[in-house]
């Protein structure tokens, strides 16, 4: 395998002296600039080998158009080339000096001097630089700066040298919003915005002229109206208001995306193989693993983005050769952009491969000098509101519930902090989330999805220090129960024993009444019948 490779290349490298240190790194940073090494982040990937040395260049491309759209401004397309491999690029000349080196077949050239001539050329190259030839020139002069007349001027009667507005869009989000439209003219641009019809919150620039635009502000508040100034220039310099009015960004979700649910692991050699189920509230999210060897990731980006998708599972390849433990977190992105606390795992290389095993039950411990009760532990689901000094705690077992902390109950200085809620029909498989400061910063929160199943069920709140050490554990029993059952009195096998205890007493009494009746009424037929 090529781990296995590489780690003999390291060791042979530590015990090798300077000198042979630097020729060995030196001919290692040649080889991994070799055309041919291929490198991938998921599981299934194609190969090509290249044999032999590519010694074919590009097609030639061809230069079809250079247009002089303003006097600063010159519009440049050329022919695609083609390659017998794969193809690099494309270097553009102005003047016979290159310009611009894109993968595109056009290019905006700007800052040029009105009333000058100038010449292009393009050149094609592969991946290992073999180049074309040179394309046909092509050349023009810029414009010349037009003088504003000082007197207004009479509107040509052709509709299309009027300098008009067409088909403006506004698509928002919850934080930015993108703005398409047309102009009649090829024109530049300048946007504007704010709360208030001063626009100081924001403006943009543009400096090329084109009839097809497009652009985007960033940076705002959910939920939030906006009023906005577009402007346009032409190539005469004359300044046009386009467009003005307002915009109202998406309001933010109320609750976080519910995580991924079911997270396991299996364990072959030295690649952990990831599991999830996600539950239909995020069908279509988009899921993102991170790993850490130090602790839980607490965020998107604390640690190596192992995968991104939409699959529910992952073969992290070689992730325990160099660590003997590593630490997962699954986040659930949703279309807006909100992120999940996060599911999470933590994996141990174990004696022999297999899969994941609980740990061994372990005692409460209370967070040392600071003010912390278990009154601040919530759970809620709906209309229902528990904490950890409930007397008991019942959930129903088909609907979403959120464990929350208050955010000034806890001190700043924790790293984390991790629930873990047992099966309650396998009371052997526990699975573990983080709990993440919300957007208002005012708790930390973790959306669980529902389990389906009814049972009692055991929730672990830890939390831990910046060096993962577990500075608080805190537990308490969970009834689930099955929706539409009542949910403030849960009757088990012993209590329905229990109840029907005084039934029983009641039957047995009016079972001897009736005897006694019996036998009186028979007693006194006999007793006449003799008499008799």
């Amino acid at each position: 395998m090529m781990t296995q490779t590489v780690i003999k290349i390291l060791r042979f490298f530590k015990q090798t002296s300077l000198g042979y240190r630097q020729l060995i790194f030196g001919f290692f940073c040649l080889w991994l600039m070799m055309p041919g090494v291929t490198c991938a982040a998921s599981s299934e990937f194609n190969i090509r080998a290249l044999v032999g040395e590519d010694t074919t260049p590009p097609t030639t491309p061809v230069l079809l158009e250079v247009v002089p759209v303003a006097p600063t401004q010159i519009d440049v397309t050329w022919s695609a080339s083609t390659d017998n491999v794969i193809m690099g690029g494309y270097v553009l000349l102005r003047d016979s000096l290159p310009i611009a080196t894109t993968t595109l077949t056009s290019f905006i050239d700007i800052g040029l001097t009105p009333e000058t001539l100038y010449t292009y050329e393009v050149y094609a190259f592969d991946y290992v630089g073999n180049v074309s030839t040179t394309s046909n020139a092509l050349a023009t002069t810029t414009p010349a700066l037009m003088v504003l007349p000082t007197t207004p001027t009479t509107t040509s009667s052709s509709a299309t040298r009027i300098f008009r507005l067409n088909n403006l869009d506004i698509n928002t989000g919850t934080n930015n919003a993108f703005f398409t439209w047309e102009t009649s003219l090829a024109s530049r641009f300048a946007l504007r915005w704010g709360r208030s019809d001063a626009y100081s919150e924001g403006y943009i620039i543009n400096d090329v002229f084109r009839t097809e635009h497009q652009t985007s502000v960033s940076g705002l508040e959910p939920g939030t109206i906006y009023l906005y100034e577009l402007i346009g220039y032409m190539v005469s310099g004359r300044e046009v208001v386009l467009s003005s009015g307002e915009f109202k960004t998406k309001a933010r979700e109320n609750t976080i995306p519910v995580n991924v649910f079911g997270l396991s692991y299996q364990i072959n050699d030295q690649a952990v193989a990831l599991s999830w189920s996600r539950p239909t509230q995020i069908a279509e999210a988009t899921v993102r693993v991170v790993r850490n060897h130090l602790s839980y990731p607490t965020d998107p980006y604390d640690g190596a983005i192992v995968y991104e998708g939409k699959e529910n599972n992952f073969y992290d390849l070689g992730a325990l050769e160099f660590y003997s433990t590593q630490y997962y977190t699954v986040f659930v992105i949703g279309s807006d952009g909100s992120i999940s606390s996060g599911a999470v795992l933590k994996v141990s290389r174990p004696l022999s491969p297999g899969a994941g095993v609980g740990e061994i039950e372990v005692p409460e411990i209370n967070l040392p000098d600071f003010d912390f009760n278990r009154a601040n532990i919530i759970i809620s689901q709906g209309a229902l509101t528990y904490n950890f000094d409930s007397v008991r705690i019942v959930l129903s077992s088909a609907d979403t519930f959120l464990i929350s902390i208050p955010y000034l109950s806890l001190p700043r200085h924790l790293k984390s902090i991790v629930a873990t809620i047992l099966d309650p029909t396998d009371h052997q498989r526990g699975y573990s989330f983080l709990l993440r400061i919300n957007k208002e910063r005012t708790a930390y929160e973790a959306s669980v999805a529902p389990f389906a199943e009814a049972g009692v069920s055991r929730l672990e709140i830890e939390i831990f220090d910046f060096e993962a050490e577990v500075v608080g554990r805190y537990r308490k029993q969970i009834d689930f129960v099955y929706r539409g059952s009542n949910q403030n009195e849960v009757i088990f096998p012993d209590k329905i024993v229990s109840l029907a205890q005084p039934l029983f007493s009641l039957v047995g009494l009016f079972s001897f009444l009736l005897l006694l009746l019996i036998w009186f009424v028979f007693h006194r037929r006999r007793k006449a019948e003799d008499n008799h």
